[in-house]
């Protein structure tokens, strides 16, 4: 039997610019949210950066160094952390920083819902891959969003498959 469904809406003040429906269901472990327009437009991505700040100041920010200054990147920034010789680094769209902290604890910092370790040296943000490519046996190519290309180890493929399912 399907769980209790209950669907409760409002009007507000801006309800000229946007009518929000809110629907409970039970047991249901995140919440979602879908947004519905005609366009793309100033007030649709008005309305997306308030649910990222919201979602920004929920997860904790990682602290990078870049030459001698520190910033606290939000983790929706992040491409891929990975293991450079001896140093850890990240990567976002603009620049690689250094993070001075192992990666296995850094690992433990980022939303396990949005990073996957795809191998011994290497997380990468799920939000920021365009592809994978599933033709090679046993292991996994990665596009990511930067044009950047990396693999899935084999020991990793498993993992991997888990966390785009749902199932980690």
């Amino acid at each position: 039997m399907a769980p209790p469904v209950w669907v409760i809406q409002w009007e507000s003040i801006m309800s000229d610019l946007i009518n929000i429906k809110l629907q409970i269901e039970e047991g249901r472990p995140d919440i979602s949210v879908l947004i519905k327009s005609g366009e793309r437009n100033e007030d649709v991505e008005g309305v997306i950066a308030a649910i990222e700040s919201y979602s920004d100041k929920r997860r904790p920010k990682l602290p990078a160094y870049f030459h001698d200054s520190m910033v606290m990147l939000p983790q929706m920034q992040i491409i891929r952390i990975f293991v450079d010789g001896r140093k850890v680094r990240t990567q976002t769209s603009d620049r690689i920083y250094d993070i001075r902290m192992p990666l296995k604890l850094v690992e433990e910092v980022l939303d396990a819902r949005s990073f996957v370790r795809i191998s011994k040296s290497e997380i990468i943000n799920l939000s920021r891959v365009k592809s994978f490519d599933f033709s090679a046996a046993g292991t996994i190519g990665v596009e990511l969003d930067n044009g950047e290309k990396t693999w899935v180890s084999r020991r990793r493929v498993k993992s991997v498959k888990d966390a785009l399912t749902g199932e980690h």
